[in-house]
């Protein structure tokens, strides 16, 4: 086993904004060791470019490194009320995304029901009554 150091995107800090840290995690290559870090809690998951960078390790500067980690306070929450008491310790670390000012989100209808009720035949007859008399017999 290998060790590593995954530069990866943190979420839960904002919108449109990351955190960037490190995970250390054993490994038998990069490959491995970055499939594993994404499926890490907090790691932006749905990002293509959530893996920023995959270095090797020896013994003693991952056990140090991993010992720090761990005294990271916004690794240790354990829900949203704590996790935003700790952000005044890795406010230096918190990006803006860019890929968001670049695409627009686009929100459109696949369909229109509305369009559909009209269209449809069948419906004639509970357009043209306006007595609802026909409901009580």
């Amino acid at each position: 086993m290998k060790y590593y150091e995954v530069t990866v995107k943190f979420g839960h800090v904002g919108k449109n904004k990351y955190y960037k840290g490190n995970i250390y995690l054993k490994a038998e290559n990069g490959k491995e060791a970055a499939s594993k870090a994404r499926a890490c809690p907090r790691v932006k998951h749905d990002h293509k470019d959530a893996i920023l960078s995959v270095t090797e390790l020896d013994y003693e500067t991952f056990q140090t490194l991993w010992n720090h980690n761990k005294e990271i306070s916004y690794f240790s929450c354990y829900n949203v009320q704590e996790q935003r008491d700790c952000l005044c310790e890795i406010q230096d670390q918190i990006f803006q995304e860019t890929r968001f000012e670049q695409e627009p989100v686009k929100r459109t209808k696949k369909h229109n029901l509305r369009n559909k009720y009209n269209n449809d035949p069948d419906y004639d007859f509970y357009r043209t009554r306006r007595n609802y008399d026909w409901l009580a017999a």
